[in-house]
C-alpha cells in the first residue's frame, strides 16, 4: 500500500536511540512526496531542528524517557502549532496518551506496526484537516496497531483512529516485527556468496521471523584478501534487526580501516556501539581476514560459537575449533580481542555458523549441539560447499521435527578447491 499525500511534504525525525534513527530515515526517505529535512538525537536537539526547519511534522521516538517525550512534543506544539507532531510509543508507554498537554496536532503510532501499517497512519495523518481552535472534539487523534489479525471489527490492517478516552488493550500491542527492517536487511547481505578462483564458498540466512539479527558478510579489502563476518545479535525483533544494521555497517568500516588486524577492527566496532547504542543490546561475531593465495585465516572470535575448521591432509581428517579470543561486542569498554591464524590446505572446509543451528531443540527439548555439526561435516567431506551447507540444515530440520524454529540460522561454508 503506497502512503498518498496531496503534496510534498517536510519531515524531520528524532530519535535516542541511533539504530531507530537510521531505520527511520529510511523508511521516510522510502516515502514518495516526503522530503526528510533534518535528524535529532534528543529532544534539546529537535528543538534546535524545529526553530531551524519548522517541518511539516516531525517523528518522536524517545523511548528512554516516554514521559520526556510527551513534554517535548507539547513544546513543539506550543511553540510550532502548525507542525504535526507524532510519537512513536511502546505497549507500555500507553497511560502517556492520558495525561499531559490537550494540542490538536499531536499524534501516536505504535512502535509496533508493521511497515505498511505506518505508511498508511503516517499518510492518515498527513491527509487529516488540520484540527481547528473550536473544534474541542479533536483534541487528539491516536493511532494503534492490534497484535492480533482476527479481531473483529477493527479497521483493516489493524489500524484505528481513535480518542485518547476510548478502551484499548495494551496486551494486544505486544512486539510485530516492522516488515522494514527485513528490508534493511534484506539491502545489507551479500546477493551472493564471492567467485574466488580456488574456492568454493557458500552462505545461507534462515530466519525464524520475519527478521533476523543473525547476519553474515563478505567484504572485499583488497585484490588479495577478503573479510568474512558472522554474527549474532542477541535479542530479536524489530529492535535486533536494526542493531544489525548498525552491528554491519560498523564492520564493514573498520574492517577496511584494519585490513589485516581483526582484533583491532572488532574492538573499534565495540566501542562505537557502546557509545552509539543505550538498548542494553550486543553481537557476537566472528571476523576473519581472509587471504585466498596463501589460505591463511586470520581471525577474531568475540564470544561466538566456534568455527570448524576440518583439515583433509595426506588421507588423515582432522578438526580444529576457532573458539573465542573476547568476549561480546557492545559490553565492556575494557574489552580486548587477540587475534589468530589458521591455515586452509587445498581440500581443507572452514565452517562459520550461529547458535540458532547448536541451540536448535527437539520435541525432547535436547540441543542439536557441536557434535552433531561435527558429525555432518565429517561425513560431507570431499563434497562442495554447497552440498555440505544443505546437508547441515536438513539435519537441523530433520532433528527438530514438528517443533517451530525458534532462533535465526546463519551459515558460512568455505572450501579451498584440491
Amino acid at each position: 500500500m503506497n502512503m498518498a499525500v496531496q503534496r510534498h511534504s517536510r519531515v524531520a525525525i528524532v530519535s535516542d536511540q541511533a539504530i531507530y534513527l537510521r531505520g527511520l530515515a529510511s523508511l521516510v526517505m522510502s516515502l514518495e512526496g516526503i522530503k526528510l529535512v533534518g535528524e535529532a538525537r534528543s529532544g534539546a536537539e529537535s528543538i534546535q531542528l524545529c526553530r531551524l526547519s519548522e517541518p511539516d511534522l516531525i517523528l518522536l521516538d524517545l523511548s528512554s524517557a516516554p514521559e520526556h517525550g510527551r513534554e517535548i512534543a507539547c513544546h513543539i506544539n506550543q511553540k510550532w502549532p502548525s507542525t504535526r507532531v507524532v510519537l512513536l510509543q511502546g505497549f507500555r508507554d500507553d497511560e502517556q496518551v492520558q495525561a499531559g498537554c490537550e494540542e490538536k496536532s499531536l499524534y501516536y503510532i505504535s512502535r509496533d506496526s508493521s511497515e505498511e501499517e505506518f505508511k498508511t497512519a503516517l499518510g492518515q495523518i498527513m491527509n487529516m484537516p488540520f484540527p481547528q481552535a473550536e473544534a474541542p472534539a479533536m483534541s487528539e487523534a491516536v493511532f494503534r496497531h492490534h497484535a492480533d489479525d482476527d479481531l473483529e471489527g477493527e479497521q483493516a490492517e489493524g489500524i484505528e483512529l481513535s480518542s485518547p478516552t476510548q478502551p484499548h488493550r495494551s496486551e494486544e500491542l505486544m512486539t510485530r516485527e516492522l516488515i522494514m527492517a527485513g528490508r534493511i536487511q534484506a539491502d545489507i547481505l551479500p546477493e551472493k556468496a564471492p567467485v574466488i578462483p580456488g574456492w568454493d564458498i557458500s552462505a545461507r540466512l534462515k530466519p525464524a521471523r520475519e527478521t533476523s539479527g543473525d547476519f553474515y558478510d563478505f567484504i572485499p579489502l583488497s585484490e588479495r584478501k577478503w573479510g568474512v563476518v558472522m554474527a549474532d545479535v542477541t535479542d530479536k525483533g524489530m529492535g535486533a534487526a536494526l542493531f544489525m544494521a548498525l552491528s554491519s555497517t560498523l564492520i564493514r568500516t573498520y574492517a577496511s580501516r584494519f585490513p589485516t588486524l581483526p582484533g583491532l577492527a572488532l574492538n573499534a566496532v565495540s566501542e562505537r556501539l557502546l557509545t552509539d547504542t543505550r538498548g542494553g543490546m550486543y553481537v557476537t561475531a566472528i571476523f576473519g581476514i581472509l587471504e585466498p593465495h596463501s589460505g591463511r585465516f586470520i581471525f577474531a572470535n568475540a564470544g561466538h560459537p566456534p568455527g570448524v575448521l576440518v583439515g583433509t591432509q595426506r588421507g588423515k581428517t582432522s578438526v580444529e575449533l576457532l573458539r573465542g579470543t573476547g568476549m561480546a561486542l557492545g559490553v565492556s569498554e575494557q574489552a580486548q580481542w587477540k587475534q589468530k591464524i589458521v591455515k586452509l590446505a587445498p581440500g581443507d572446509y572452514l565452517v562459520l555458523y550461529s547458535d540458532g543451528i547448536t541451540e536448535a531443540q527437539n520435541r525432547q527439548g535436547l540441543f542439536f549441539g557441536e557434535e552433531r555439526v561435527l558429525e555432518v561435516v565429517l561425513s560431507k567431506i570431499g563434497r562442495s560447499a554447497r552440498e555440505l551447507q544443505d546437508a547441515l540444515i536438513e539435519e537441523v530440520n530433520r532433528f527438530e521435527g514438528y517443533v517451530p524454529q525458534q532462533d535465526d540460522i546463519a551459515l558460512v561454508v568455505i572450501r579451498r578447491e584440491p
